[in-house]
């Protein structure tokens, strides 16, 4: 990659489905929503708790390795 816009790009993406997978679900689950691309939402009670979680850290995870590996790519911006 040599632009360091795809590696924006791939943190933007990292961050719209931790938002979305992982985040959206718990004002779901406490107002009665569903939104419609939220999967966690339709899980039963102890799994949906499980992968939402999952989804914040991997995607926390992978916004912050991208982030290391632009840094050691493009050290001065």
């Amino acid at each position: 990659m040599n632009d360091p816009k795809s590696y924006d790009m791939i943190s933007g993406a990292a961050l719209l489905v931790g938002f979305w997978e992982g985040l959206v679900p718990f004002p779901a689950k406490a107002f009665g929503w569903t939104p419609i691309r939220a999967l966690p939402v339709r899980m039963p009670a102890p799994a949906w708790w499980v992968v939402s979680g999952l989804v914040l850290v991997v995607a926390l995870l992978v916004v912050w390795r991208v982030d290391a590996a632009k840094k050691a790519r493009f050290p001065g911006g």
